[in-house]
């Protein structure tokens, strides 16, 4: 049975009936008949029992007689029955009267707000956004305009290609759509500027596309040496230089580069034994409002704590400000314990691997790799030797590009027609 059916019958109210009588059956199928509702059909030793709603119960009447059957009322469930029997006390009416009047009130204020679709940007970052809004949990869903949010998130988030918000009950739904590809296409850079090693290594390929090559492979470099120049000189027939020219030098420089590392670890362990006692509670929060139901504690005992929170829904989309908190304590007794080879090699190979995906994840292609445990006292040292074949250029502008015009190169040049001769005075 759906939760919606048993509201709807809650409220109109309903009887639970028995059915006496040679002709139990035919009363039934004149029911089925009229499309008059019952359910929970069960057989009794005189006939059967049944519920019916209140409304249906009324229209039942012709269908006794016609059918010649006795029905007698077992019980009396649902909203109105309970009004009718409490109507004599005021408290409960009061009571009651201010439990919907809550509701309507925190029904005026948003108290749940969800995302849909964002993958590059988290949740906290797109709710520290909505906070600079004034768009927070607690707001009256009447000062919220969609239309402005929508167009507020898209001009702050350049990868955020659609917005959808809407509110419903009292949540905030934000639905997003991300572009898969770039928002915007990289400028490109024609200053001169010219290519040095990044870090040391020996070269193993070059593919230059523009610039003057200062090293080819098979040479080892060191860190800020001279990868790829930015003068281009430009010769005569006669094989002299005549102008130097300064452009922007783009080239792919890969070399083999060798990387060390050293993690120190202590000689024992702080390992947490569980004694398996427990502790279980729960913890209510309203608001500011917080309310603890757990087990005492005992300060000579430490104690792990996991917590499970969920808000209270009523109905769908109708979020209330009350969190409910499930509690579970674990104790344990706290001990340092030596480390075995089998645990130093697991961790050994740990600390290597994070170190391998950090460097892969700078673009290394990892070529040579080896992790040693060495013993230093009480301590350990687990030591690391990666080789790798990665891009080691850096761009680094000409500061100061000379007047090629006006240098010695260009005194040679034959002059233009148009230029006034030696000793003339201009006109």
């Amino acid at each position: 049975m759906e939760l919606t059916g048993k509201w709807q019958r809650c409220r109109k109210g309903y009887v639970r009936l028995q059915i006496t009588g040679y002709s139990a059956e035919r009363f039934l199928n004149l029911c089925s008949a009229n499309q008059l509702e019952f359910w929970d059909l069960r057989p009794c030793r005189y006939g059967a029992v049944c519920c019916m709603t209140l409304p249906v119960f009324r229209k039942i009447r012709p269908l006794v007689r016609k059918a010649g059957v006795k029905v007698r009322i077992l019980g009396r469930y649902g909203i109105p029955f309970f009004i009718y029997r409490n109507r004599r006390r005021e408290g409960l009416l009061a009571g009651g009267l201010a439990f919907w009047a809550l509701l309507y009130v925190l029904s005026l204020f948003v108290w749940n707000i969800t995302f849909e679709g964002n993958y590059h940007y988290s949740r906290d970052t797109l709710l520290n956004y909505l906070d600079t809004l004034d768009v927070r949990y607690g707001m009256r869903k009447s000062l919220i305009s969609c239309e402005d949010l929508e167009e507020s998130i898209r001009s702050a988030f350049p990868e955020i290609t659609w917005v959808s918000a809407s509110v419903s009950g009292t949540r905030l739904m934000i639905r997003i759509k991300e572009n898969e590809v770039l928002s915007a296409v990289p400028e490109t850079d024609d200053s001169p500027c010219r290519l040095e090693a990044a870090k040391p290594g020996t070269i193993t390929r070059m593919i230059v596309r523009q610039g003057r090559a200062a090293a080819a492979p098979g040479d080892t470099v060191e860190k800020g040496q001279l990868l790829v120049a930015s003068e281009l000189s430009v010769m005569n027939d006669s094989g002299e230089v005549v102008r130097t020219m300064y452009v922007h030098a783009d080239a792919d420089v890969y070399a083999e580069t060798a990387y060390h590392y050293e993690e120190k670890i202590p000689g024992f362990r702080q390992v947490k034994a569980d004694t398996g006692r427990r502790r279980r509670g729960f913890r209510v929060s309203f608001g500011p409002l917080r309310i603890e139901a757990l087990a005492p504690l005992r300060k000579d005992r430490l104690w792990n704590y996991l917590s499970e929170s969920r808000q209270l829904c009523l109905f769908g989309d109708f979020y209330l400000p009350v969190f409910w908190e499930k509690i579970v304590g674990e104790e344990y007794v706290p001990y340092e314990k030596s480390w075995t080879e089998t645990e130093l090699n697991a961790l050994a190979q740990q600390i290597h691997g994070r170190y391998l995906e950090n460097l892969m994840e700078k673009g290394v292609h990892i070529t040579e790799n080896n992790v040693k445990i060495l013993k230093d006292g009480l301590s350990y040292v687990i030591e690391g030797n990666v080789t790798g074949e990665e891009e080691i250029s850096e761009a680094r502008p000409v500061e100061s590009v000379p007047d090629t015009e006006n240098s010695p190169e260009t005194e040679n040049l034959p002059k233009s027609e148009d230029s006034p001769k030696e000793g003339a005075s201009p006109a």
